[in-house]
């Protein structure tokens, strides 16, 4: 493949691999709109109704590491395949679901695929991309949680509406399907892969080691507790706070979500350029406390600008964690850093959906209840400061 062409394929790989992440992140987040609806189905409280969503990365907490090294040793092009197929079945399992524990077996399934493809999906751009680059890689790459959420709060809104809960889970398992073909068809290892053997115990066990990955991964981590508690229950708390109707409370939920996909890889390109990794990742979720707090408070138009300014402070974090990871890695041990990140990332997510139910049913108050999700991102940003960059 000639230099000029390999430049625009590796695009394409971007691509691909950030469809295969889509297909898991947005039927992980079809579930926020529909709580109302699948509660009242199912007859569960709101703190039960929050493992919809952590079941889904209780495998990604599990299979984690052990993902890594798999990934690390027979590469994921067909691995990436089989994870978003496997979404593919967990997603219309959940759509046939006739009792809650048999929705939360679909959700775990939908979480199976999910485990390998957060930890696989990125480990294909360090292999196409070298360090100066990576940032507007990574930052492109780093919208696919913002455009999942983008298109599944009103598709899910809007089907339910129209014809019922079940009907986004069974779009999702049609979108997955076409993912996976997409993938398989297109996806290829790089040429800065470097040594193809197979990765050594010891070797691993050095990459999983690195202390700068583990911090920033838990700075990750503490970032999804907050980001994903705010989008678990904004739209039940605008329901219930603000007085908007199922649609427009599941609407404004992913406003956050508009000016992190412009913002995402702005932050990337602008870490290119300046080399400044860590002020970044430190100023990002200190906005992001500050902002919770005034969304508590505001309606109207200020409420409008609060989500979007919450979105702008939440896209300088995503593309940065992959980012430092691949820095402090070489590309062929990329997925074992990647497996620590998603280890944190899920303890994350899991954490967020029953804290946001625990806290707004102990406390009944919006302002407690984004409070008490707030102190998560100002602790992220408190490890963040012991982050070393290249």
């Amino acid at each position: 493949m000639s230099v000029q062409r390999s430049r625009r394929y590796r695009w394409v790989v971007v691509l691909a691999s950030f469809l295969a992440f889509v297909a898991f992140a947005f039927s992980l987040q079809l579930v926020p709109p529909l709580l109302s609806s699948m509660q009242s189905e199912f007859r569960v409280d709101d703190a039960q109704a929050g493992l919809l969503m952590s079941v889904v990365v209780i495998p990604g907490i599990v299979l984690a590491l052990p993902a890594g090294f798999i990934i690390n040793r027979y590469g994921f092009r067909l691995l990436g395949f089989v994870s978003v197929v496997s979404v593919a079945i967990g997603n219309l399992l959940t759509g046939l679901a006739n009792g809650f524990a048999l929705a939360l077996v679909g959700r775990f399934i939908v979480g199976l695929g999910g485990a390998f493809l957060v930890v696989g999906a990125p480990t294909f751009i360090p292999q196409w991309f070298e360090h100066k680059d990576m940032g507007k890689a990574m930052g492109m790459y780093g919208t696919n949680m913002p455009v999942s959420i983008i298109l599944a709060f009103p598709i899910a809104a809007t089907l339910s509406q129209a014809s019922g809960w079940r009907y986004p889970f069974y779009v999702a398992a049609l979108v997955s399907f076409a993912c996976a073909l997409l993938f398989i068809a297109i996806v290829k290892e790089g040429p800065l892969k470097g040594d193809s053997r197979p990765v050594r115990f010891d070797e691993v066990k050095h990459a999983v080691k690195n202390v700068e990955v583990w911090k920033v991964s838990i700075t990750w981590m503490l970032f999804n507790t907050t980001t994903i508690g705010f989008l678990t229950w904004a739209p039940t708390l605008f329901q219930q706070f603000k007085g908007l109707d199922t649609f427009y409370a599941s609407l404004l939920a992913t406003a956050v979500m508009y000016s992190a996909v412009f913002f995402a890889p702005f932050f990337g390109w602008i870490s290119d350029k300046s080399g400044m990794r860590k002020p970044i990742i430190l100023i990002g979720p200190l906005a992001m406390a500050s902002i919770l707090f005034l969304t508590a408070y505001a309606s109207g138009l200020p409420l409008i600008l609060c989500v979007l300014g919450l979105g702008i402070s939440a896209s300088t974090v995503p593309p940065l964690v992959m980012v430092i990871v691949a820095q402090n890695l070489a590309p062929r041990f990329s997925s074992m850093g990647f497996s620590v990140v998603t280890l944190c990332q899920n303890i994350g997510i899991a954490l967020a959906g029953p804290l946001g139910g625990f806290l707004l049913q102990t406390t009944e108050s919006l302002p407690q209840t984004f409070g008490g999700i707030a102190l998560f991102a100002c602790a992220s940003a408190v490890v963040a400061l012991t982050v070393k960059t290249k």
